[in-house]
């Protein structure tokens, strides 16, 4: 469903309930880089409420953290638009007091004084799930990751993007072909490839992170002593492993505001039972260490002379474990590093 489509029909739900006297819209930006998709101005009974709107298509965890809002004026209340939202993102909406209504008629407005609409439970009809696309497809997801952390690799060779997303020459002409055939990339004048929206692309990605990109580099999950843990940096550099933080660790590194609980390195596939035996890891569902493939020399990051995954996979990472101290930190590493590239 477009954007526009979704903010029509969400508004002909609020019409239903009787506070609501009238609505309009001002202003509806469809498909731009903007953060506010439209505003509405509602009359009630008890005088006139104007909202900001975002529009979502389907809301999954992990919630975006750009869904709250920042930035507004006072004078403007933020609602969220969705095709759906499900009763457990409701849950977490409502607590969070953010306003929201999808096209399914899930609805929670309150307006002291003025608008309480509270109704949940309804669900999308049932469809034939459809085939995730190459593009977010594991493999189309490697690709998709360098090509966000540097779009001028967009307009490299399919060869090159092939080494450097560590996929098939098959699957990058594929995934290229989709960038191009759905209208994500556009060509400029000087014949050269950008990106149409990025921010939206990478909302997609995030999204499929957990789910599709995430379980295909996870390697395993262990435990290690907390001697080795304190030498774990240094025994990676001594032997010259091929190796770099991410997740909690990462962002400790980025940020000096976070602490890391449990450890992630990226590592090549062909040392890892070389890094288990120097570390004396031992494989443990109750782990304080996981190891993640390190696909691609493209998702290395440079940071203070030392060598950590590209932010945006530490921030990805920090948004699926999804705790409050998590997502204040994956705030701030946006703010600081991925902001601009978006």
């Amino acid at each position: 469903m477009l954007e526009k489509d979704i903010v029509n029909k969400c508004i002909q739900i609020i019409k239903k309930y009787s506070p609501i006297k009238t609505i309009s819209t001002k202003e509806i930006n469809t498909y731009q880089n903007k953060r506010t998709d439209a505003f509405l101005n509602v009359t009630t009974d008890s005088g006139l409420v104007q909202f900001v709107v975002e529009v979502k298509r389907i809301l999954k965890r992990p919630l975006p953290l750009n869904l709250f809002f920042e930035n507004i004026s006072e004078d403007k209340i933020p609602l969220i638009m969705a095709e759906y939202v499900n009763s457990s993102i409701a849950d977490e909406l409502i607590r969070k007091q953010v306003n929201f209504v999808d096209c399914q008629g899930n609805i929670f407005i309150n307006i002291p004084g003025k608008i309480y609409i509270d109704v949940k439970g309804n669900k999308p009809e049932k469809q034939k799930e459809k085939q995730p696309t190459i593009l977010f497809n594991p493999k189309g997801m490697q690709l998709l990751t360098i090509l966000l952390n540097d779009e001028s690799l967009l307009n490299n060779s399919l060869r090159s993007l092939q080494n450097m997303a560590g996929i098939s020459l098959e699957r990058t002409s594929k995934v290229m072909h989709e960038l191009k055939e759905n209208g994500y990339i556009w060509q400029t004048k000087k014949n050269n490839f950008k990106f149409r929206n990025k921010k939206v692309i990478f909302e997609r990605w995030l999204e499929n992170y957990g789910e599709r990109l995430r379980p295909k580099l996870l390697l395993g999950t262990y435990r290690i002593s907390p001697t080795m843990w304190q030498q774990t940096a240094d025994i990676l550099k001594i032997n010259n492993f091929k190796s770099v933080f991410t997740g909690g660790f990462g962002a400790e590194m980025l940020t000096q505001y976070y602490q890391a609980k449990i450890m992630d390195i990226f590592i090549t596939e062909n040392e890892v039972a070389k890094v288990k035996n120097k570390l004396r890891l031992l494989p443990a569902e109750d782990y304080n260490l996981r190891l993640f493939n390190l696909f691609s020399d493209e998702i290395i990051f440079k940071y203070n002379g030392e060598n950590i995954a590209h932010p945006l996979l530490i921030y990805a990472e920090l948004i699926y474990q999804g705790g409050d101290r998590e997502l204040e930190t994956a705030e701030i590493i946006y703010n600081r590093y991925l902001k601009d590239l978006f």
